[in-house]
């Protein structure tokens, strides 16, 4: 058994970990924490019931025997409070339990699941103050009756469930209450004809956040909130009320969030009377008209200002007081215009992130502007203009953040950089020349992005000097020689991409020793053979060399790649026939291979890859769910939102590249590039400007998720499979240019989602199918050069043969006749000296004739010649 003990508020707390008879000897224990343990035998033992001081009790995933777990607490006459989180506790018999614990106080149920009977029937737990069961998955409506009567409490978390309905009137019984967080879910209503909202005027902290309640934009229904200050309406319907606009409140709010409205007209007129806010968030409003300074000038103690994607235009004023406690600004996607105020570091000398992306700044970047509190600062998609000051880090000694990308900065690249904190550098999308500064590879990054800019030399060997680094991206450069094999010291590097520059020579076969995910090499001048850059790189997601010169087979080691889901080796000089190793790889989605010199015949294994993933998408909320007595302290509520990094010191996906899902396929007749969410459901295989030969296999048909499917220009046979009717999420496939023969079948009329279709020149015969669905979307020229198709949009009518097409018809009967003809007659002739051979096997005295007579043959023909042919010409020659 370990046990770890710690000093609070002049009590002992112990943290069990392994839970075993021994307990027993602790019988004055007050705090006990049964967590990640199996222990529904242990608890029900004599031995723990014989912990008659104990107050509070934690449990953790209890999936079976609750009941009688919480049934053992009865004899916990001191027990105030029980958690049970991530727990089971639908069965029937828990809520009798319960009704016993009448000491208990606090009731923490975070993640666990409970009965439609648990809330009618709390009623008894007379001394519960808090009930706190967010993320729980539970549904249903709340009942009007049990739970409203729990006279003392104060404070309901019902965060992130899946209730509904209109909220039960029984609810404005419940005075005592403080604090009430219904956020994410699914209740209804407006809340000035609910009379619940007239009666809570104990509240202090109050969020109806991401439901469907009906707000009117006076908020004067909380009139009488004396006390509140917190209120969170973010994703509710805010409803015009012109009557009481004017209205002075009776509280000073420390948190106010509206949000997510699209098309809000303006803010609520008692905001003109909060002088006490700390943090405000009136993000994704649409809100017009000059940017709200007065914001800022009426809340001195303001900590967190957000209004990102809004439409606030003009220039960003600051305030004329100073603000000693402002640490974050985000006015990100607005349309803000003119210069970035030189002298922000004076206005607001605490900020420590500061977000003006996505607007319309020009000119230059301020020297030393932002203070020496800075660690976020993101001023990119602007207007903003020449080089970068060379003190901008210098005067930001803590800046952990900095993205300029996507404006018009120019001229060499070159930070001064003092500190050793510096991990996340942005430079894209901008036009800095020169070579790569000798300082770029900072010893602290961890992630570098100087792509689409002019820079040129080569790339320094000097990277080694960084030990961090997850992503680099240098491409869409004018980079050149040769890719370094310093490169491989990068032990962590998870993305390269150096794609679209002039690199020549090999890839490193170092490369393959590193944790690498996604590789980005493509529009090069890069060569060699593919074995000892595929080998054990069981890590790789993206492998993308589109349009180098890469030659030789692909290696069988490309089995061994068995993370892969982008396959893209298009426009380069491979050949050999496609292994079937590639079958192995159950995550491909894309796979690209065309403009190759690859033979043979399609692997029917290929039928079973591009299965569409259904990995969750990870996603980043700007501002997570809040949770208990968080708004007591906002300073640290708001640093928890920053994501600069997670608990083991490494970046969030916040702060990733976009190049790591971002894939060019070619679909429809055009390129397109695919990244985030619409690539996690992107799945194609294009094998088209090849060799391959052979029939389609019908297995080809089980790819019911694939998207595109190209195998044009390839000289495959055969018919198209009746199985390619189940491609039902298919929306371009493309078989032209080849020699395929057969009808088309009538099942891809099932194709519901096809936009794109050609047969083009190829053998095929028969009736195109019916001009109807997504077939009547596709003209002539997806069936043109197959003289035998006929039916509209041809021009040729089933059953009626034009003239052209009649004499090619009786030209094609004639040749085949003519062919018959000849066939027959070797075909009889070999018949007569087969059989005549047998005989003469058989028979002896046949086959002594046979040659007496061929002997006797030869001698007539010698003496005929002799005598007609040979003896006149010599004559003649000697009269002449």
């Amino acid at each position: 058994m370990h046990l770890n003990k710690w000093k609070y508020q002049n009590e002992w707390f112990v943290s069990l970990l392994f839970a075993c008879a021994d307990i027993i000897a602790l019988s004055n224990l007050k705090h006990l924490d049964l967590r990640a343990n199996n222990i529904e035998s242990f608890v029900t033992t004599k031995g723990i019931k014989r912990m008659s001081y104990l107050r509070n009790l934690q449990f953790e995933s209890l999936n079976s025997n609750s009941s009688r777990v919480i049934q053992s607490l009865k004899s916990f006459s001191f027990l105030k409070s029980l958690s049970y989180e991530d727990s089971d506790l639908t069965a029937p018999t828990i809520i009798y339990a319960l009704r016993n614990l009448s000491t208990v106080e606090y009731l923490y149920l975070k993640g666990s699941s409970v009965n439609d009977n648990f809330l009618p029937n709390i009623g008894q737990m007379t001394s519960l103050k808090v009930l706190s069961m967010p993320s729980g998955e539970n549904n249903g409506t709340l009942p009007n009756q049990g739970w409203c009567e729990l006279k003392h409490i104060e404070e309901v978390d019902f965060l992130d469930n899946n209730f509904e309905g209109t909220l039960p009137s029984c609810l404005g019984n419940l005075t005592s209450l403080r604090w009430l967080c219904l956020a994410m879910n699914y209740f209804r209503g407006n809340i000035v004809s609910h009379s619940i909202w007239r009666r809570l005027t104990s509240l202090e902290y109050l969020d109806i956040s991401h439901n469907q309640f009906e707000v009117p934009l006076s908020f004067s229904q909380f009139s009488n909130y004396t006390k509140l200050i917190y209120l969170d309406v973010g994703y509710s319907t805010i409803i015009p009320d012109t009557e009481f606009q004017n209205w002075i409140p009776n509280f000073q709010l420390e948190f106010f969030g509206i949000y997510g409205y699209i098309k809000l007209q303006k803010l609520p007129s008692f905001l003109h009377y909060q002088y006490d806010l700390r943090i405000l968030v009136i993000d994704e409003n649409q809100l017009q008209g000059k940017f709200q300074t007065w914001l800022l000038e009426n809340n001195t103690r303001l900590a967190g200002f957000y209004s990102r994607d809004n439409a606030f235009d003009g220039p960003f004023k600051l305030p004329s007081i100073v603000h000693l406690y402002l640490e974050t600004i985000d006015v990100s996607n607005n349309k803000l215009n003119g210069h970035i105020p030189a002298n922000m570091s004076l206005a607001f000398p605490k900020l420590s992130f500061l977000n003006m992306s996505q607007n319309y700044l020009e000119g230059p970047i301020p020297s030393m502007f932002c203070g020496t509190h800075l660690e976020f600062l993101d001023l990119s998609v602007n207007k903003l203009s020449g080089e970068v000051p060379v003190d901008l880090t210098i005067g930001s000694p803590q800046l952990l953040y900095l993205r300029l990308s996507n404006n018009k900065l120019k001229g060499h690249m070159f930070l001064e950089v003092k500190s050793h904190v510096l991990s996340f550098l942005y430079l894209n999308g901008n036009n800095f020349e020169g070579p790569l500064p000798e300082n770029i590879f900072l010893r602290s990054l961890i992630v570098l992005d100087a792509s689409r800019n002019s820079f040129t030399g080569e790339i320094p060997r000097w990277i080694t000097d960084n030990k961090r680094l997850l992503q680099l991206d240098l491409s869409n450069n004018h980079l050149q020689g040769l890719i370094p094999v310093e490169i491989c010291n990068l032990k962590f590097l998870n993305v390269l991409a150096i794609s679209e520059n002039r690199l020549s020579g090999f890839i490193p076969s170092c490369v393959s020793s590193l944790p690498l995910k996604h590789i980005h090499l493509e529009k090069n001048q890069l060569g060699g053979e593919l074995g000892h850059v595929l080998f054990n790189f069981s890590s790789l997601i993206t492998l993308d060399l589109r349009r180098n010169n890469f030659a030789g087979n692909i290696s069988h080691a490309i089995g061994s790649l068995t993370n892969l889901n982008y396959l893209l080796l298009s426009h380069n000089q491979l050949e050999g026939q496609i292994p079937t190793q590639i079958c192995m790889l159950n995550d491909l989605s894309i796979i690209d291979l065309s403009f190759n010199m690859l033979y043979g015949p399609l692997p029917p294994c290929l039928g079973y890859l591009t299965r569409t993933k259904k990995d969750a998408e990870i996603s980043w909320t700007y501002y997570p769910a809040t949770s208990t007595r968080s708004w007591l302290s906002f300073e640290i509520w708001m640093r928890s939102k920053r994501h600069y990094h997670d608990s083991h010191g490494l970046p969030s996906d916040l702060f990733l590249m976009d190049v790591e899902t971002q894939v060019q396929f070619s679909t429809k007749r055009n390129s397109y590039t695919y990244k985030g969410s619409i690539l996690k459901y992107m799945s194609g295989i294009d094998l088209s400007s090849n060799r391959l030969t052979g029939e389609i296999p019908v297995e080809l048909g089980n790819m019911s998720n694939i998207h595109a499917l190209n195998l044009s220009h390839n000289h495959l046979n055969g018919r198209i499979p009746n199985t390619f009717s189940n491609l039902q999420e298919i929306e371009s496939l493309d078989l032209s240019c080849n020699r395929l023969n057969g009808s088309i079948p009538v099942g891809l009329l099932e194709l519901n989602s096809l936009a794109v279709f050609s047969v083009a020149y190829n053998n095929l015969s028969g009736a195109v199918p019916d001009f109807k669905g997504q077939f009547g979307t596709f003209d002539k020229s997806s069936y043109e050069g197959n003289p035998f198709l006929c039916g509209y949009p041809l021009d040729n009518k089933c059953g009626i043969l034009s003239p052209k097409l009649s004499k090619i018809n009786r030209d094609e009967e004639e040749s085949s006749e003519l062919e018959c003809f000849y066939i027959g007659l070797v075909v009889s002739y070999g018949a007569i000296l087969l059989g005549l051979a047998a005989a003469l096997c058989l028979n002896n005295h046949w086959r002594r004739a046979w040659f007496r007579m061929i002997e006797a043959l030869m001698f007539y023909c010698y003496y005929f010649v002799l005598d007609n042919i040979v003896t006149p010409i010599k004559s003649r020659r000697l009269i002449n």
